[in-house]
């Protein structure tokens, strides 16, 4: 369903588990804007996200795109204990059927006293 004022993102936690599980959607504005897709947490096939020593948290995975045309990706990673916090975004754009593109995020801000990563992929509309 695509997502029209408001993007509609599955969260998902994560603590360097390769694997996320989707939770419940929530609406989630990030850095880079709404995006207007569908949720595809399908596309995820690897997922890291941790803090280094001195609180930074980076987040890194493999999107693969499982449909039959090209398509353009958003990533987004909110770090907090809660569902609020300033989330970061990027876009992996034109992978082609059956193939993977890899994508970092990097200094994405910590929200509340034990934070924890949560991803959405949005498979943008063309």
């Amino acid at each position: 369903m695509a997502a029209g004022a408001m993007a509609v993102l599955m969260l998902a936690g994560c603590g360097g588990d390769p694997a996320p599980q989707p939770s419940e959607p929530e609406p989630q504005e990030s850095e880079s804007g709404l995006a207007e897709g569908e949720p595809d947490m399908g596309a995820l096939t690897s997922f890291t996200c941790q803090a280094d020593d001195e609180g930074q948290w980076t987040a890194t995975g493999v999107i693969a795109n499982r449909e039959e045309t090209s398509e353009t990706y958003q990533v987004t990673v909110l770090v907090a204990d809660g569902d609020a916090g300033n989330a970061k975004s990027t876009l992996l754009e034109q992978v082609q059927p059956d193939e993977s593109a890899t994508f970092e995020i990097a200094e994405i801000p910590p929200n509340g006293e034990d934070p924890s990563c949560r991803v959405t992929v949005i498979r943008l509309a063309h």
